[in-house]
């Protein structure tokens, strides 16, 4: 199979490729009826097939950020009430190891590598609200450390990645779990902490977290000193923490809180923004747009901003201006986390891109604003050019990338500056919308969990004891561990969906855009109106096949 210039490798799959995924370490999977199939995105190499795991569905599988093992759901469906959980080598496809048979379907998987640790979750299927059971085992060894259930009882979501004839639910729509200093909090039921040795439930509140089928709507429990936050259907609680006492209730703010971060005595908490309704399955806007401050020891309103417009972003927490940033349409505004008597504005940065050449034919040399409309054109059939901001992305220089489906902006928030600024065309691909807000989104989590992997962001304290645990988790697995650690040093790229130019005419694409400068360095033409693709962020590679078909093709996005 011949290869261009930008094609890094290809190859013919043994049967049609029914889905694939790339797994952050730099994998691509691809499942067909003859096996799941495992290449290295770099080379092309085939590094494994398992013959035994043809026809193998993709909510079946699960993995856990920074663990290079991929584990399994076997028999597990909405009609079995056993299942059992395998862990496989992503480096050789082996079996590491396998439970025996568990009560309940596999409902989600979460892993906490400070502990070596990963917890299963499970539920007897009897409806769409169901209590949970637990079991933690050594991530190494697949030993079983504890097990327990959670008897009030969890919504599920429908799985997205499940068909829509027969939809499968799970807890994927929740607030990911906190660890912590020997113990686990779960935020399924309202707010439950549970001993990582014995397995026991050491204190429970049961109270709503749903906000109808909105996906991660909710903060995950933060842990501060002596108190465990945690929120729900637009109120803030606090918890004590040895004992779970409610401490204090803030009022009901009207919308989803899905972040909240613990500053100087205060809870920073984010109103609002854009999710995931698993029902319709398209991104929505929710309403009131915002942030509250509280006094983090009494619930304590110290001030409110409500002057998001029409969109809003995650916030990201500058030390040192102590200020709290937010993007909404228009504007990237610092407010002044101190502030007395109402919110109080550091400053106020229109959201314009410079004039500035460009290495890409598409990037716009414009010094225009974001367009309006945003999350409203997403639910249209046209390639309207509004577009709303969806993320801040924090990066390791200091700057602040602001990320929207078609835009890209960098800010340095020590000069309050406007570094570039880059927009693409809107490419002609069905569902472009749809794609490029999951691409946005995606980006953020990335780069976060590159950065978690490797500061031990989330876990406890005790910096030496952690150090030492992922000692022992780089002599489980030796380089190939390596391989995952290292995956916050190369996020320096964003890939944008666009029409590339192509003999005098557009057609569909994605380029890659170096963060530091927002030059276009490389862009791939799908040549398909339905192509089925996925990126390795942290390698810059593009793998694409079309619909249902077998050729696989590689291309360098940088």
């Amino acid at each position: 199979m011949s290869l261009t210039a930008q094609e890094k490798w290809a190859l013919e799959a043994p049967a049609s490729v029914k889905w694939s995924r790339v797994i952050l370490g730099g994998t691509y999977l691809f499942s067909t009826d003859k096996g799941l199939h495992a290449i290295d995105t770099e080379s092309g190499k085939l590094l494994w097939t398992r013959a035994d795991l043809g026809k193998l569905l993709e909510f079946n599988i699960e993995e856990v950020a920074g663990i290079p093992l991929l584990f399994i759901a076997e028999n597990s469906s909405r009609f079995s009430n056993n299942s059992s959980l395998v862990a496989i080598s992503l480096e050789t496809g082996e079996d590491v190891w396998k439970t025996e048979k568990m009560k309940g379907v596999l409902i989600d998987l979460v892993g906490h590598r400070a502990e070596n640790l990963v917890v299963a979750l499970s539920c007897e299927f009897a409806g769409n609200k169901v209590p949970v059971r637990y079991m933690g085992f050594d991530m190494a060894t697949g030993q079983v450390r504890f097990e327990g259930a959670i008897k009030d009882k969890a919504d599920l979501y429908i799985n997205e990645k499940s068909g829509k004839f027969m939809p499968r639910v799970d807890l994927d729509g929740h607030a990911q779990p906190t660890f912590e200093d020997g113990a686990m909090y779960l935020a399924y039921a309202g707010l439950h902490k549970i001993d990582t040795k014995t397995g026991n439930v050491l204190w429970g509140a049961p109270f709503d977290v749903t906000e109808g089928h909105y996906k991660r709507t909710n903060s995950s429990p933060v842990v501060d000193g002596g108190l465990v936050y945690s929120s729900a259907k637009g109120i803030v609680r606090a918890f004590d923490k040895a004992n779970g006492t409610l401490k204090w209730t803030s009022s009901d703010f009207g919308a989803a809180i899905p972040e909240i971060l613990v500053r100087n005595n205060l809870v920073i908490a984010r109103m609002g923004g854009t999710y995931f309704d698993s029902s319709k399955r398209e991104f929505e806007l929710k309403k009131p747009l915002g942030i509250v401050a509280l006094d983090s020891g009494s619930g304590q309103l110290k001030w409110r901003y409500d002057g998001a417009k029409e969109s809003t972003t995650n916030m990201v927490y500058d030390a040192p201006s102590n200020t709290v940033m937010i993007a909404d349409a228009r504007a990237l505004v610092g407010l002044k986390a101190d502030a007395a008597g109402g919110a109080k504005e550091a400053f106020r940065v229109p959201l314009e891109f410079k004039a500035k050449s460009s290495g890409g034919k598409k990037a716009a040399k414009m010094a225009g604003k974001f367009a309006l409309g945003g999350v409203r054109a997403m639910a249209r059939k046209d390639n309207s050019e509004e577009d709303f901001p969806l993320a801040l992305v924090p990066r390791q220089n200091g700057t602040v990338v602001v990320r929207a489906k078609q835009h890209l902006l960098s800010f340095k928030p020590a000069t309050r500056e406007i570094a570039w600024g880059v927009e693409y065309k809107a490419p002609g691909l069905p569902g472009w919308q749809k794609l490029a807000t999951t691409a946005a989104f995606a980006m953020a989590y990335y780069m976060n969990t590159g950065t978690a992997l490797n500061t031990q962001l989330g876990t406890s304290s005790n910096t030496l004891a952690n150090n030492m645990r992922q000692d022992n988790i780089s002599g489980m697995f030796g380089a190939w561990s390596k391989r995952f650690s290292a995956a916050n040093a190369t996020f320096n790229y964003a890939y944008m969906l666009t029409d590339v130019e192509m003999d005098n005419k557009g057609a569909p694409g994605i380029v890659g855009v170096n963060l530091d400068s927002g030059e276009t360095e490389q862009e791939v033409v799908f040549n398909d109106r339905e192509p089925d693709y996925v990126v390795d962020e942290l390698h810059g590679i593009v793998v694409r096949t079309h619909k249902s078909g077998k050729q696989i093709v590689a291309s360098s996005l940088r």
